[in-house]
This record gives structure tokens, sequence and C-alpha cells, in this order.
């Protein structure tokens, strides 16, 4: 008998082993899944957040463009006769504190520079230039901006320079008058984009294609270092190409759970099997009574619930929706879900925590308010004439709801008799014209039940 016991209970250790064996093993494909899940999460929030980055970052660039085209405007006005550039580029500046210097390059010789103050090696013929020249040919040739840089300035820092060519009419035929251009100084520059990744908590690393004829990538600016970076990549307004690289500051969240797998490990051989029954046990009563769309009781569940309370009064609502249906074929079914979620949210704001709300089905809920009609009345009206709307796809959707209500042991001997009578009630509400609430009178009949 002895030996019986030991095998029985040898056998009994190989199954617990076992169970746990195969636990830990679960365990750790499910957090590895979960891990996989918020790796994706969190990459494709930090993807989201380099496409609004770069948004901002294009609107940046495009300000500065903007200095350049109020340039050639001038000198175009002016038939190329520019006599006040000091004092509308001074203007410019001003207005935009992160441009370093404007010039004006008449046939492509910088011969106009404010501020000309340590600008001075600034006068040089573009065209001539060894590193200029094919650059600012280009943009003549293709009649486009063209943007240097990052390039080291003399006033310290890095920049970027904006050349923009401009075109004259002269005897109907376009002629090259010269070029208008922006010194932009970096960080300045994209100070808006810096400060939101900043807030949001990210390191990043912006690089620029130095030119169109140059395709290598020159970091502009950098903050903190990258782990694992997201690297978006986009084009401004003057076609310059861009590469953004963002990481969280802190690191990735979804890293941290290479420790979390060793403690579930270690975890599993003591509570696992405890946790397991008590999680699998609500989540069987939870999918059990709960209706899954809106969260209230379904059915089942208002029953069980309502259990309690039979031998107390209380004040037994039917409720429904009115033109639900059109709602569902005008906007679809995504939003009468939404209707119907915002309906219960508006239940239990109304009625409080001790109301019992249920779903029977389709756009029809059921409560229960402990209490007489009389008491229960003021939260009735309350719902009836509370402006009720639903939000989806950024649009509001205006709803409203016809109720029935009656209590018991006060009319009806038990809580099925009740709802016919709250039935009955919404019947009438219904073929009045909807959009109100009555209570069960004795002069309506429980045989009439709405459709």
């Amino acid at each position: 008998m002895f030996k019986q016991l030991r095998k029985a209970n040898q056998n009994d250790y190989l199954l617990i082993t076992a169970t746990l064996i195969l636990l830990v093993v679960f365990n750790l494909i499910l957090l590895s899944y979960v891990q996989g899940q918020q790796k994706a999460a969190e990459r494709d929030q930090v993807q989201a957040l380099a496409t609004g980055c770069s948004r901002t970052l294009k609107g940046e660039i495009k300000n500065a463009l903007t200095l350049s085209t109020t340039l050639k405007e001038l000198v175009l006005a002016s038939d190329g006769k520019v006599d006040n550039f000091s004092t509308v580029a001074k203007y410019l500046l001003a207005e935009n504190t992160a441009a370093s210097n404007l010039q004006l390059a008449p046939k492509g010789k910088v011969t106009e520079i404010y501020p000309l103050k340590g600008n001075e090696a600034g006068k040089i013929n573009l065209l001539t230039d060894p590193i200029r020249g094919p650059l600012c040919r280009y943009g003549i040739s293709h009649q486009v901006t063209v943007t240097q840089g990052p390039i080291a300035l003399k006033q310290g820092g890095k920049g970027l320079v904006m050349r923009t060519p401009i075109f004259i009419k002269k005897k109907g035929k376009k002629q090259f008058w010269g070029f208008a251009v922006v010194v932009m100084k970096i960080p300045q520059t994209f100070s808006s984009t810096a400060a939101n990744l900043k807030s949001a908590g990210y390191s990043y690393e912006l690089e620029k294609q130095v030119s169109l004829l140059n395709t290598s990538y020159k970091q502009v600016m950098q903050k903190g270092g990258l782990h694992e970076p997201i690297t978006y990549s986009f084009t401004t307004a003057d076609n310059s190409k861009w590469l953004l690289k963002l990481a969280p500051a802190k690191g990735w969240r979804y890293n941290k759970w290479n420790w979390f797998m060793g403690y579930i490990v270690i975890i599993d051989f003591a509570i696992a099997g405890l946790m397991l029954w008590v999680i699998s046990g609500r989540i069987l009563e939870r999918e059990a009574t709960l209706d899954p769309l809106t969260q209230a009781y379904n059915r089942q569940g208002f029953d069980w619930k309502l259990a309690s309370q039979r031998e107390k009064e209380t004040t037994v609502i039917m409720l429904d929706i009115d033109d639900f249906k059109s709602i569902n074929d005008v906007f679809g079914h995504q939003t009468g879900d939404a209707v119907l979620v915002q309906l219960t949210r508006n239940l239990q704001k109304c009625f409080g925590p001790k109301a019992i709300i249920g779903r029977n089905g389709g756009d029809e809920f059921v409560v229960a308010l402990p209490g007489r009609m009389s008491d229960n009345r003021p939260a009735i009206k309350g719902l009836s004439v509370l402006k009720q709307e639903a939000a989806s796809n950024g649009e509001a959707i205006p709803f409203s709801v016809s109720i029935g209500y009656s209590e018991f042991p006060g009319q009806a001997k038990d809580y099925e008799e009740a709802l016919k009578f709250a039935d009955a009630a919404l019947y009438e509400v219904k073929i009045a014209g909807k959009n109100n609430f009555a209570s069960y009178k004795s002069s309506l009949t429980e045989k009439k039940h709405h459709n």
C-alpha cells in the first residue's frame, strides 16, 4: 500500500510539474506576444509622431522660403532695380529671427547683404564659385530654389542657404536676373520641432541631404541618445530630402518586459494555479452577465442582479432609442453602436450607482431603480429632457429616447408583471409621438406592446 501511495504521489508531482512547465512556456509565449504587440503599438505611435513633426518642419522650411519669395517679388516689382533692400531686409529679419542674413545676387554675384557686418565674405560670384556654382546653375536651368547645407556660419553655428533664381520678362522672354538668398540659422529654424519633441519626451536626430547634387546626408541637429530609432524620410517644399530619427528618451517600454518575463516564471510556481482559478472565474462571470458592447447587464445578468432586490420597492423602466433603425441606415452600424454606448453612459449618469442597467437586445434597455415611482420621477424626467448625442467620425449625432415605467409591489405583484406594465407605458409614449416618458396607469392594458 505504501508503494501505491508513493506511486500516486509521484504521478501527482509529475502532473503538477508538467502543468507548471506548460504554464511557464505558455506565459513566456504570451508575454513575448504581448511584448511584440506593445512594440508594434509603440513604434506605430512614434511613426505617427514623426509624421506630425515632419509637417511642422515642412512649415518651418516654408516660412524660410517665404523670405526668399518676398525678396523675389521685391526685385520683380522694381523691374530689377532695388533701392530699398536694406529697409525691406531689416523688416523681414525682425519678423523671422531664425534668419541669419538676406542677400541679393544680380547675375549670380552677391552685391547686397543685410546685415553686412560680419558677412562681408559673402560677396562672391555664386556661378563661378567651385562649391556653389554647380548647384546654382542647376537652380537656374530647372528654375527651382536650391538649398545647401548644413554649413558652418561665419558667426558660429550651422545654417542652411536657400537660393531662389529670379527671372524677369524682357521683350516677351524670361531672362535670368539673379538670386534671392536667405541664410537660416540652425537650430533656431526648427525651434517648434525641437520643442515638440522635447515636451513629448523623445530623443531625435535630424539629417538633410546636402543638396540636390550631393546625395549624402549630414546631421542638422541632434538631442539625446538613440536606441532602435524610428527613421522617417520626407521632402520639403524646396525639394530637400530629410531623415528624422526618433526614440523615447527613457527607452522603449517594450524592452522593460524582459525582466518581467523572469519574474513571471518565478511567480508561476507559487500562485499560478490560484491566479488561473480566480481570473478564469471572473472572466466567465463577466462574459456571462455583461453585454459586450455597452458593458450593461445582459438579460441573464440583469435578472440575477435584480434577484437581491425583489423584496424591496423598485421602479422598473423600459426605454428604447427613437428611430434607431434610421440612425443605422443613414450613418452606419458603427454610429449606431456609438449611440448605444453613449446611452448607457447617460443612464449611469442620470440614475447613479444604485441603478441596475440592462440591455435586452437591439436598442431596448431596462433599468431597475430602488424606490417608488414618485421618488424616481425626477431622475426619469432628467433623462428624458437630457440633450443626448453621440460622437462618430468627429460628428455629433443627436438622438432621443422613449421611456415607460412602473413599480412593484405598488402596481405589479412581481418584477415580470412590472416589466409588462413598463412596456405598455412605453408603447403609449411611442404612439403619442416618442421622445417622452410616461408611467403605467390602470387605464393602460398590458396587452399593448410596442414593436
